[in-house]
């Protein structure tokens, strides 16, 4: 397993742009980089970047020329036609079909277990180590890394979060979606010298908000798949995609992971990152990502970075 897709078709709606391509730390480079850095010292030696028609060349002429010559890359499009026959298609919608749809826009290119990112988000180094080295230690499972819930929060607003339901065997049994999570902080007299760390809240479906545990794990879309996730995926699109596909329906891979569990008794080893994820949801996040690439930059975690042409 050294293939590695990065989801990077995404236009920042909420961030105001295309945030996959903002640019942080003393190096001036993309998270997309900074990734792909731990990925390539992991032992990955394919990266496939998806995106829109738009975005094409800037990644050609931006991220791939920098690569090293060593990286076979590739960039596929995530075109709103490419379905199953079974679905209908329309000229109207421009907005993604989700990440599911867009891991199905990549199946050519794809011949063996390949792990999946998103391309605005940090992931920590040790996330692709684990991949690599569970991926040989459990062939036929799908891998998560999940990330403790209170290190993927932002300090701009709320986030909406899959928290991860496990067995007794650490495999994963559920994904339960959690939107509005916010750090409270504890209020106190100014006379008290106490350290304040304050509470997690969040609601799911229509119940009223509670208080969410810290060490909580939660999905951050950092996964391994094996190849046959692409049936599932193809059946999922045909369920969600059988109306015109100018509505708002998207396909998204923790839905189509769960169905393939029921329908398959597939197992997803979850693995564990006590790194700090951070990522762009905000445009405010951009202060705190930029500090945290710097911080790490001196620690010299993206010393190979420096080698690359």
């Amino acid at each position: 397993m050294t293939t590695l897709v990065i989801l990077a078709a995404g236009r920042g709606s909420r961030f105001g742009g295309p945030k996959q391509f903002s640019r942080f730390g003393p190096l001036d480079k993309t998270l997309m980089e900074y990734n792909i850095c731990h990925a390539v010292d992991a032992g990955f030696k394919k990266i496939i970047f998806i995106t829109q028609q738009i975005f094409k060349e800037k990644i050609e002429k931006e991220i791939i020329y920098f690569l090293p010559k060593n990286v076979n890359a590739v960039v596929v499009i995530q075109r709103i036609d490419d379905l199953p026959k079974q679905c209908k298609t329309t000229v109207n919608r421009s907005k993604p079909l989700g990440t599911a749809h867009a891991i199905w826009c990549a199946r050519d290119e794809i011949t063996e277990n390949f792990a999946a990112i998103n391309a605005d988000d940090y992931y920590g180094k040790s996330a692709f180590q684990q991949l690599i080295t569970n991926s040989k230690n459990y062939p036929s499972h799908h891998l998560i890394v999940a990330y403790l819930l209170d290190k993927t929060l932002s300090e701009n607003g709320s986030v909406n979060r899959g928290f991860c339901t496990l067995s007794d065997e650490n495999l994963l049994t559920g994904v339960a979606e959690y939107q509005n999570i916010i750090k409270i902080p504890t209020t106190v007299p100014k006379t008290k010298q106490i350290t304040i760390q304050g509470t997690i809240q969040g609601t799911t479906g229509d119940q009223p908000s509670e208080t969410l545990a810290a060490d909580s794990l939660v999905s951050m879309n950092c996964w391994l798949f094996n190849t046959d996730i692409f049936t599932i995926i193809e059946q999922r699109l045909i369920e969600t995609f059988t109306c015109d596909v100018s509505s708002d329906n998207e396909c998204y891979l923790p839905e189509v992971v769960m169905q393939q569990i029921v329908q398959q008794s597939k197992k997803i080893k979850v693995l564990t990152s006590h790194d700090d994820w951070f990522g762009l949801t905000y445009a405010a996040d951009s202060n705190t990502v930029s500090n945290n690439i710097v911080s790490l930059t001196d620690k010299g975690l993206f010393s190979s970075l420096i080698m690359m042409k």
